[in-house]
């Protein structure tokens, strides 16, 4: 990719551009309004105001101007000094100077020399009187030209003079057309009574409205990246982005290198930036934030006053000075640093003398008892110190305790860090297996299996291959066993090929009937599931249920049952009784492990039979299960996964985004990113978004082939492609990705129905009736396991008629069985082609219902671009959607015309304005002017723009 960064993407603020927008209605009427927008440095206040700014471009003059920062004394009206500089510029010296006289020129002439020649100046009150009112008479007079935006950034930089000004306008232009837009750094008002002072007299002048703008969320951290990288970020991306940056839009941009990657240390410039506060504090209180640092990002007043060993109110006086500087923030019994960033800053500026000593402090304070800190208990930031003290014996004793305590609380991370610490300090220390009582094997055994259930599988492998090379396979081939039970796991999570391998050498090695082994039938089970190998996974659960009657275990009990109902899934998904029964037998036993196993069979068995709403009312509750049991991060998409698809199939598409952006957030592995993918894709397939289709393809296809999904991963990858590319309007390579389906529609347990589907709808659009009848009979032969497959069979027999002649019954066959689902998007989909067929029938009014019903739905659940194909439809038959009587005055999509849609069809089919003149009876020039029409409504820029906006709405289509 190129190397340098792209602008940064406007992102969030919706509600504040909003409100701008409203005063600024108000302003248009007649009302003066003044805005105050407040953000901490690099917040977004600059790039809101250019982005309103855009938005105003040739409905009102904008000026701007800003303060400068400067340590001795401000310079004076340095921000009207550059808003009448922008003035001139625009209008030029004589068109500015003839808005205020001569009189009022001369008194500008003192901020600006392009005004003329300074007046006289005998008295400083008087001379300040008159330039005030020069400037209230130029903005007079540009107010009455148009509205006028008046932008003053970073007033708390502001001299008092602009202040004085700031005041005066606000109450002597009250009704005239002025919106004046305030920008500052709330942080700042902590140490200036001066600024505090004027923002209060500023929000409580009459139209003034104050705004705080907030962080930004994941959500829109995420956007900003796309429009920095040029493509979607990864959730791990995102996520870092997010905790470092904190939300701030400059830091984001300071995070991503020119070459698109995260960096991992900071530009000299935004570490200097973070650091120039912190330096310009009194010695007294920088040392403190630098003990402060090693404790972490937040920490108690009590613990801290501990280890500076302050009293409570010299401790206070110290920590003052940066609070009112914007580096702490009061939090609690505590304190925090206001940015991860700074945090990172002034930890990263400490040598290493000054580490080590601040460690061995806190350490020394630790060892004498418990004391109120942060999110860490006692065991683990006496790990951490200790290790930064270079006490490797200390270290280690304290690393293992918090390991096991991090394990009991289901703390996965933790518990990994823990053990990598103890492992750290194993070669140090003498006699380590005697002091913990384990053997290095051992613990790079537990390593791997807390490092699995943190989701972390490059380290989880990393240990395995270590403690792999240390095991004695003839002496110890149970541990042997183990070690590949866990390699397994996190080859099939991170897509790596040798999964069934490791299983079936686990259980050549754990022949005797232990829990072992049963570890290994089950594990072994769900994998041959996730392969669709369902005989060979009914073979070894039969056996893992022997296995548990002999063990007398429930779990293992539970474990075997989930198999069986699983694979009675795969021949007859109706049959779900046995997934409810399973599901409540582990909630009974509260056994995180197989409750979650059971958890997500039950989901995915009832997104299978279309039981959304069930889902919908149950998923929420097991996957907070998977939360409590620490297991969110490493099977969280997949429980996640279906409950976004039943919100998505029932038409509640912002409901099914925040779900998918809660699987994303919780940085999966591949195997989980392949449900957070293929949800983006899903999404934006109702959403008729053909480039976020074609993005999360992309991210698909970045993933490992693993042969755990290959299979399915390659008939959505070509599903997406098949609808991407019709989407953007081209129907020609969607027609030859058609033409390869049939090797990837058929797979074992069945046919991929969407694919099917997919494939047999864009066949007919591009008339290939040999592809489309071959699709027909795969239907056909097709046995059906629940009501989705009979709809998606009705759907494609309803397809294969509008071959020959769309059929009426068949499709609202469709629709109703869509219905009966609450598939909404589908049933808007099958009313649509139903209105179609109709309208070919000679069926006017049912048509018109049938028509009106599907713009309804698919106006409902916001799918904009199936309501304009519908749109479209309607007006081809000339029926009105706005009303129930048809035949009447019908109104074409996107506010064209009638001659529009006609010249659009034409455009769409490839004609010159020479060839749209000639078949309508117009001029080339009456042509020329609909084309440039068309294109400004589509808001689109070229003529093969339009015609895929044709395509798209179906404009083109026969029906």
């Amino acid at each position: 990719m190129s190397t340098s960064l792209r602008r940064s993407r406007f992102s969030g603020r919706a509600a504040e551009l909003d409100s701008m927008e409203s005063a600024f209605r108000d302003v248009s009427g007649g009302r003066q309004r003044c805005f105050l927008l407040g953000a901490e440095a690099g917040g977004g206040k600059s790039r809101l105001v250019e982005e309103f700014a855009d938005r105003l471009a040739g409905r009102a003059l904008i000026l701007k101007g800003g303060c400068i920062e400067q340590r001795e004394s401000a310079l004076p009206y340095a921000p009207v000094t550059a808003v009448l500089h922008e003035l001139v510029h625009l209008r030029g010296g004589p068109a500015a100077r003839s808005l205020v006289g001569a009189e009022g020129a001369r008194e500008l002439a003192w901020l600006l020399p392009e005004f003329g020649v300074t007046g006289e100046r005998f008295d400083a009150g008087i001379a300040r009187a008159r330039l005030f009112e020069a400037l209230r008479r130029l903005f007079e007079e540009l107010a009455r030209e148009m509205p006028l935006v008046v932008v003053i950034e970073d007033i708390h930089w502001a001299d008092q003079a602009t202040c004085d000004l700031l005041r005066f306008l606000t109450t002597r232009l009250k009704k005239i057309r002025l919106m004046l837009i305030v920008t500052y750094r709330p942080e700042e008002t902590n140490g200036t009574n001066a600024l505090r002072t004027t923002i209060a007299d500023l929000s409580l002048c009459e139209g003034a409205e104050a705004l705080k703008l907030p962080r930004l969320t994941r959500a829109e951290v995420s956007l900003q990246l796309e429009g920095l990288l040029g493509r979607p970020p990864t959730p791990a991306m995102i996520n870092e982005v997010h905790a470092r940056g904190c939300g701030i839009p400059l830091f984001t941009e300071a995070l991503i290198d020119a070459s698109g990657s995260l960096r991992t240390d900071f530009p000299g410039s935004l570490n200097d930036y973070l650091l120039r506060a912190v330096r310009d504090m009194p010695a007294s209180t920088t040392e403190v934030l630098k003990v402060m640092a090693l404790g972490g990002p937040q920490m108690t007043h009590a613990l801290l006053r501990r280890v500076a060993n302050k009293p409570d109110l010299e401790l206070a006086a110290l920590l003052r000075p940066a609070i009112l500087a914007g580096i702490l923030l009061p939090d609690g019994d505590g304190y925090g640093f206001r940015h991860a960033l700074i945090h990172e800053a002034v930890r990263g500026d400490l040598i290493a003398g000054e580490k080590v000593a601040i460690h061995r402090v806190y350490a020394d304070v630790l060892e004498r008892g418990p004391v109120p800190s942060y999110r860490i208990w006692h065991s683990v930031a006496l790990a951490r110190h200790w290790y930064g003290a270079g006490q490797a014996e200390n270290c280690l004793r304290w690393a293992w305790r918090a390991a096991a305590e991090a394990a009991a609380a289901f703390a996965y991370a933790d518990q990994m860090e823990m053990l990598k610490l103890v492992l750290a300090a194993w070669p140090e220390v003498d006699k380590a297996t005697e002091l913990i009582g384990a053997d290095h094997c051992k613990v790079l055994e537990l390593a791997a299996d807390a490092a699995c259930w943190a989701a972390e599988a490059e380290q989880g492998l990393a240990f395995v291959e270590r403690a792999l090379a240390e095991v004695d396979a003839d002496r110890d081939g149970e541990q042997l066993a183990a070690l590949l039970l866990q390699r397994a796991v996190m080859r099939q999570h991170a897509l790596i090929p040798g999964e069934i391998a490791d299983l079936e050498r686990a259980l050549d090695h754990a022949l005797d009937p232990t829990r072992l082994r049963a570890d290994g039938l089950g594990q072994l089970s769900r994998a041959l599931i996730l392969r669709g190998e369902f005989d060979r996974a009914r073979r070894l659960g039969d056996e893992l249920k022997d296995l548990s009657e002999r063990l007398d275990d429930e779990e293992y009990r539970i474990e075997a049952l989930i198999v069986e109902a699983s694979v009675d899934s795969a021949s007859n998904s109706s049959r779900i009784d046995a997934h409810w029964s399973v599901a409540a037998r582990a909630g009974q036993v509260s056994i995180g492990r197989v409750e979650v196993l059971a958890g997500a069979a039950l989901l995915q068995a009832l997104l299978d039979t279309g039981k959304y709403a069930q889902v919908i009312e149950v998923g929420p509750a097991i996957f907070a299960r998977t939360v409590e049991f620490g297991q969110a991060r490493y099977i969280g998409a997949m429980m996640a996964s279906p409950l976004c698809r039943a919100y998505l199939a029932m038409g509640r598409v912002s409901d099914a985004i925040e779900t998918c952006e809660r699987m994303a957030a919780l940085d999966p592995l591949p195997l989980g990113l392949v449900h957070v993918f293929e949800c983006q894709a899903e999404i934006a397939l109702v959403l008729g978004d053909a480039d976020r289709i074609a993005a999360a393809a992309r991210s698909l296809r970045s993933l490992p082939p693993g042969p755990q999904v290959s299979s399915r991963m390659a008939a959505n990858l070509l599903r997406f492609d098949i609808e991407s590319r019709a989407l953007a309007g081209d129907m020609g390579q969607s027609a030859v990705l058609v033409r390869s389906a049939p090797r990837y529609l058929e797979k074992q347990g069945g046919v991929s129905w969407p694919l099917l589907a997919s494939a047999m709808r864009v066949a007919i659009d591009t008339n290939q009736k040999e592809v489309a009848r071959q699709f027909a009979d795969l239907a056909a032969r097709t046995q059906c396991r629940n009501a989705v497959e009979q709809a998606e069979k009705l759907g494609i027999a309803a397809e294969m008629s509008r071959a020959t002649v769309s059929d009426v019954d068949a499709w609202e066959a469709v629709a109703r069985s869509w219905a009966d689902l609450s598939q909404r998007f589908r049933q808007a989909y099958a009313l649509m082609r139903a209105g179609g067929a109709a309208v070919n029938a000679g069926k006017r009014a049912k048509a018109a219902s049938h028509f009106r019903g599907g713009a309804d739905l698919a106006h409902l659940i916001g799918a904009r671009l199936l309501c304009s194909q519908i749109e479209a439809l309607a007006a081809r038959a000339r029926i009105d959607l706005r009303d129930g009587e048809d035949g009447g005055m019908w109104k074409a999509p996107l506010g064209l015309t009638e001659r529009e849609l006609e010249v659009l069809r034409l455009v769409a089919a490839g004609q010159s304005n020479r060839e749209i003149a000639n078949n309508l009876f117009i001029s080339s020039k009456t042509a020329s002017v609909h084309v440039s029409n068309i294109l400004s409504k589509l808001s689109v820029p070229s003529r093969g723009a339009a015609a895929a906006m044709a395509h798209r709405l179906r404009i083109v289509d026969p029906g």
